[in-house]
């Protein structure tokens, strides 16, 4: 297709209007949120840890059973033609994000349906969160158990986190919900991974109990990379609330930190010198915010 200025989409075969992509009622992914999903989004238009979400998103289908997907050189090629198609509209916004998801497909199908399609990033608040931070609000709202299904794989089954971004708003406009875990130990965000720091150590749940996350993935390098210890295990209410910082970790976002838990301040709510070395070895790993470069290889 030309470039154009209006989303386009891709949709079972198809590309369309961004307006007009829909599935139908009688689809798995609308009658029993059968969904697996994958946020991408670029730097430098550039598609981030590409290979990285490739594998989550093979992992997750699996997990799902959704079979006769594109392989992942097919999906690659897929993502490019849908950069290239919306061109003028990546120009204009500058980084932008991309979602993919497949379900089975309708009800007694054997095709899936899979779909990929532009998300714009609100670049400003990104860059406000990054450098003033975010307030987190400890909610009620336990994670699913695991025995449901892996936490490790990406779907559109979100109630939780829903639940627990309701629960915070009502007590902090702007704020993320703090999900909980069966022990009463702190798990993630419906947009982030998180992991605190404390006397220059940094620790975060344990892989099997949150969502593997590619951005966090990369932050462990740059932590390794730096010599800054990293610990896997379960973080607890109060060492959240105790932390010298917490960091939190996502693809739109990048990485950014948390000002406040439950209205009560860390460190004064600055930005902490851990976040700063992280953050700024991310920053040039990815080469900045807002080009528009269109390879994804």
């Amino acid at each position: 297709m030309e470039p154009t200025t209006d989303r386009i989409g891709y949709l079972n075969g198809q590309w369309m209007p961004h307006q007009e992509m829909r599935i139908g009622i009688d689809d798995s992914g609308f009658r029993q949120a059968i969904t697996a999903v994958e946020r991408l989004r670029t730097y430098g238009g550039r598609i981030f840890s590409l290979e990285a979400h490739l594998r989550r998103w093979e992992w997750t289908t699996e997990k799902l059973g959704i079979r006769g997907l594109p392989d992942g050189d097919e999906i690659t090629s897929l993502l490019s033609q849908l950069l290239a198609t919306n061109q003028e509209l990546i120009d204009r916004q500058g980084d932008i994000g991309v979602t993919m998801f497949s379900t089975p497909g309708e009800i007694g199908s054997a095709s899936p349906t899979i779909g990929l399609h532009l998300n714009l990033l609100n670049h400003e608040r990104i860059a406000r969160h990054q450098r003033e931070g975010q307030p987190l609000i400890i909610s009620d709202v336990q994670q699913p158990a695991t025995t449901c299904w892996p936490r490790s794989i990406k779907t559109r089954a979100r109630v939780h986190y829903y639940l627990a971004d309701r629960f915070a708003e009502e007590h902090r406009l702007g704020s993320l919900g703090v999900l909980l875990d069966q022990d009463g130990s702190i798990t993630e965000t419906s947009t982030s991974n998180i992991a605190v720091v404390r006397r220059g150590e940094i620790q975060s749940p344990p892989s099997d109990r949150v969502l593997s996350g590619v951005t966090q993935l990369i932050t462990e390098i740059i932590a390794d990379e730096l010599g800054i210890p990293w610990v896997k295990a379960p973080v607890q209410i109060e060492q959240l609330l105790m932390a010298d910082e917490v960091l939190l970790m996502g693809t739109d976002g990048g990485i950014w930190f948390a000002n406040s838990v439950s209205n009560q301040a860390i460190a004064e709510g600055l930005a902490g010198p851990v976040y700063t070395r992280i953050r700024n070895e991310f920053v040039s790993m990815t080469g900045g915010e807002t080009h528009s470069r269109h390879d994804v290889t």
